[in-house]
């Protein structure tokens, strides 16, 4: 890759090193917004269901058009207009970020909103400078891949858990230094008098669908862990890594002329290795190997094809949409915000109203309308240099601080070396981490189970990379956090699905997929061999189909799991944790009963004490049972609204 030389810089592009700065860190800022948002929109829906929050996303994402139209109006007439716009856009930016970090509940889900709109406009806006520039298309994609690095080395070293959801010193350190930088980038780029005056780039619309590839796959490090199944602190590194060299691909792949087979190939294998990434299943070294290579694959696809996107047209074209920049580059920020949540929405909507058609098609298509954004003619960038050293060696540093803290933790949760047994188990369905005020606590959630103790922690509901539980990896997190190994049952996705922590060593674990039925989820059970209270037993956390009409679906999914493994008089313990979305009497529970099992609440607790939801509960039906052992208490933790359900927390007879 080709970088100034240490003597005197081209003008040009010593001018355009803090644009290229504030790109990418504008970029790392939107994609920790763009995850916040999925919380949010999460709060919206459990309070208006599916078209509140279609609405709420249409709104927000739309927004971004708005803002730039306010921002292009305010800004006045060119020469200073760029200046201005990116003064002004970075302030607000600032402001909102900073403002969004000290609030709660639903307060946050609307300025929280705003700030996700903003942040996608000033992007745009930046992008639109820089890509108006001479080379200016391969500069923005690579400054877009660079921020993209960065944001994978941060979340490295938050553990996957964002600064937004943060109350602590950490969290507004960090929002803190961003606000700062971006402002302070703005206003270097704003006294840089080779600033384009026109913001007539190429389709900035591109960095939609690039946005929502990136936010759900190209740079979400829980992603690449879950789906190749190895450990964050490997699939991490390689993660970033992958962008790095989309950078470096960027600046020396041809774009036209010959370039154009190569941009066709580019498509076809973006498309397709998004598929693998998406279809091949975890479950041995090759498969492994062959998902973390088509993410890597996919990130170098999709960045010759937002480089080529981001290239003007020709300069004439250039000079003559100077004048309709305002209307144009509104409706790109428009398109841009729109093209980043849809697929986001659309992907997760089959898990509530099956599409009728595989779902991760939607991110093919995604992967297909960023690559038609690249195929059209396109004038020859002028030179392969690129401005950015400074700022990659910024982001390459980024990554490798946390790759090195991801290392360092990783080592936390496989001792499973704690001598002092409880005799307890808790089960609990997080909600994929998000609380009914759309918050994201997983301190409170660890500080919850910690003050319980137990041997064996059974898990529903656990996000690994969903953007919708903020893109966090809840059972590396928590593994590390308590200090428990773990095993993850993937249910809904690869990425979404049930968890079992333990104090003892985990063996023997195994994954039921569970019939689907009338859907609309794929469902499992997670089982493994381990030890509570120094007894060796089986433990399973399942989760069944959560509709109402549903119960003849999930009598097939427990016979299915009893099926699974033959239930012989005087044979191993067995504890059974988790959501069955079945109320007392139903068939469900009556089933099981039959085969032995034994409900811990109503052997020696509460039966009246209901679960769901977390506030203010109407049913029961998260369930501990028992085979083999006896229960001395089972207690459901009233209070607890760090998710949509109550834990229960039952002690095995000695």
């Amino acid at each position: 890759m080709r970088f100034p030389s240490s003597k005197p810089a081209r003008p040009a592009v010593a001018a355009g090193l803090p644009l290229t700065g504030l790109v990418a860190v504008l970029t790392l800022v939107t994609l920790e917004l763009v995850r916040s948002s999925g919380p949010l929109l999460d709060t919206v829906y459990s309070a208006g269901g599916a078209s509140g929050a279609s609405r709420a996303a249409a709104l927000t994402y739309a927004g971004p058009g708005a803002v730039v139209a306010l921002l292009l109006l305010v800004g006045g007439s060119p020469p200073r207009r760029t200046a201005r716009v990116l003064l002004l856009g970075t302030g607000l930016l600032a402001v909102l970020r900073l403002l969004v970090q000290g609030l709660d509940g639903g307060v946050r889900v609307v300025w929280g909103f705003a700030t996700v709109a903003v942040a996608v406009a000033v992007l745009c806006v930046a992008v639109s400078a820089l890509s108006g520039r001479p080379g200016g298309g391969r500069a923005a994609a690579a400054a877009l891949l660079t921020g993209a690095a960065g944001a994978v080395g941060l979340q490295l070293a938050l553990g996957t858990w964002d600064a937004y959801w943060r109350h602590t010193p950490l969290g507004w350190t960090v929002t803190l230094v961003t606000a700062v930088a971006v402002v302070v980038l703005a206003g270097l780029a704003a006294r840089q008098p080779s600033l384009s005056p026109t913001l007539s780039g190429g389709r900035v619309w591109a960095i939609g669908p690039w946005l929502a590839l990136t936010v759900m796959m190209l740079a979400n490090p829980a992603f690449a862990a879950a789906q190749a199944g190895v450990p964050l602190a490997l699939a991490g590194p390689l993660h970033g890594l992958g962008l790095l060299l989309a950078v470096a691909l960027v600046a020396r792949a041809p774009l036209t002329g010959h370039g154009l087979a190569l941009l066709v190939a580019a498509l076809a294998g973006l498309v397709g290795l998004v598929l693998v990434a998406l279809l091949v299943p975890a479950g041995s070294t090759v498969r492994s190997a062959v998902v973390l290579a088509a993410i890597m694959g996919a990130q170098l696809s999709a960045a010759l094809l937002l480089a080529r996107a981001l290239t003007p047209v020709s300069s004439a074209d250039r000079v003559g949409a100077a004048a309709g920049v305002p209307l144009r580059l509104a409706a790109m920020a428009a398109v841009a915000g729109l093209a980043t949540i849809g697929p986001v929405l659309v992907h997760q909507l089959h898990y509530t109203v099956p599409l009728g058609f595989p779902h991760d098609l939607v991110l093919a298509v995604t992967a297909a309308v960023l690559g038609a954004g690249a195929l059209h003619r396109r004038e020859a960038p002028s030179g392969a240099h690129l401005a950015g050293r400074p700022v990659l060696v910024c982001a390459a540093g980024l990554l490798l601080a946390g790759s090195a803290v991801a290392a360092m933790a990783a080592g936390s949760g496989t001792s499973a070396a704690d001598p002092s047994p409880t005799n307890r188990v808790m089960s609990w369905n997080l909600h994929f981490g998000v609380g009914p005020d759309g918050a994201v606590d997983l301190e409170s959630i660890a500080r919850t189970i910690e003050a319980h103790d137990p041997d064996v922690l059974l898990l529903q509901e656990v996000s690994r990379g969903w953007v919708q539980g903020g893109g966090t990896d809840m059972a590396t997190w928590l593994s590390q956090r308590l200090d428990r190994p773990f095993v993850f049952g993937a249910a809904a996705d690869g990425r979404f699905g049930n968890a079992v922590l333990a104090r003892r060593e985990l063996s023997d674990a195994e994954v039921l997929a569970l019939p689907f039925g009338a859907g609309p989820q794929q469902r499992s059970a997670v089982s493994a061999r381990t030890e509570v209270g120094g007894v060796p037993m089986t433990v399973t956390s399942i989760h069944l189909q959560h509709r109402p009409a549903n119960s003849g679906t999930r009598v097939r999914q427990v016979q299915t799991f009893l099926d699974s493994a033959p239930l012989a008089p005087g044979g191993p313990a067995r504890i059974l944790g988790g959501d069955l979305n079945a109320t007392p009497g139903t068939p469900e529970v009556a089933l099981l009963i039959g085969a032995g099992f034994v409900s811990a609440v109503d052997a020696v607790g509460d039966p009246r004490q209901l679960t769901d939801p977390s506030r203010a509960p109407t049913r029961r039906i998260d369930w501990v049972f028992g085979r083999g052992v006896g229960f001395s208490d089972a207690r459901v933790l009233t209070g607890v609204t760090l998710s949509d359900h109550l834990p229960l927390v039952v002690t095995i007879a000695p």
